[in-house]
């Protein structure tokens, strides 16, 4: 891309999906231990597998556009903490995927992925005050490198 060519960023669009997935995965699970019905497992299992694929993707999208960008040095602390909370909740909910394979799963699963949305919510208010503090990805602020 030219100097003269705007970037248009992706992550900022695909964040929405994995983070979705992931949240709505932890509710599902906290619906199957309340009511006790399989199919909450199934859902949750289906939605950990989409987010773990959809967080893999957005991660790379993000970590591709921020190398294009030039950021001012508080939003790079931002941007660091993000990156770290949101890649430590992959792994979180990686490994919650990697122990349900009974049904119901181990209760550790369920604690491995409710930690990971908790660090998802941290890391989405870090997202935010990328992306509403200092644009990242959405304004003339966060201009390409040349």
């Amino acid at each position: 891309m030219g100097s003269s060519s705007p970037l248009h960023p992706l992550h900022p669009a695909l964040a929405h999906f994995p983070v979705a997935f992931w949240l709505g995965s932890s509710a599902s699970d906290l619906i199957a231990l309340r009511t006790g019905r399989a199919v909450w497992w199934t859902v949750s299992h289906h939605a950990l597998a989409a987010g773990v694929i959809m967080g893999a993707v957005t991660l790379l999208a993000g970590g591709f556009e921020l190398w294009r960008r030039r950021l001012p040095a508080q939003a790079w602390r931002w941007a660091g903490i993000h990156a770290g909370l949101m890649s430590t909740a992959l792994l979180c909910f990686l490994v919650s995927l990697s122990w349900r394979v009974p049904v119901p799963p181990p209760l550790a699963a369920v604690w491995v992925s409710l930690c990971g949305a908790a660090l998802v919510i941290a890391g989405g208010f870090c997202g935010g005050m990328l992306v509403y503090g200092y644009g990242v990805g959405v304004s003339w602020r966060a201009q390409e490198r040349e």
